[in-house]
């Protein structure tokens, strides 16, 4: 998997390339956490994602809940791919209403499952 940091102004992009399974995780961290410090607007853009495990929902779920409670944002830019869609929905992450952090309407899960932050 390739993880990218793409700096724009104040914002920061996370390029996700390939698998997003245990075997990226740490990689995959350590691009969250660099964003975090970096930015107040972290956004996460997928491209040729193939196959998605656990961790990886893990990680970017704890990485929201982040940055809720500091008061950052971090939201899905673009298109989901159906591998993620898919590993998200059967493992219960897929949601149509965000978590009591998601105060600015940015959780990643309410994207992934197609609905609006309304």
């Amino acid at each position: 998997m390739g993880v990218a940091v793409k700096e724009s102004g104040d914002k920061r992009s996370i390029l996700l390339d390939g698998d997003l399974t245990l075997q990226n995780a740490e990689s995959l961290r350590k691009a969250l956490l660099k964003a975090l410090v970096e930015s107040d607007d972290v956004s996460l853009v997928f491209k040729n994602v193939r196959d998605v495990d656990l961790s990886c929902l893990q990680l970017l779920c704890s990485a929201h809940r982040s940055a809720a409670r500091l008061q950052k944002r971090l939201a899905i830019e673009g298109a989901v791919p159906k591998a993620f869609k898919d590993v998200a929905d059967e493992a219960g992450y897929c949601r149509l209403k965000g978590c009591k952090l998601d105060r600015d309407k940015s959780c990643l899960w309410i994207s992934v499952a197609g609905g609006n932050h309304e």
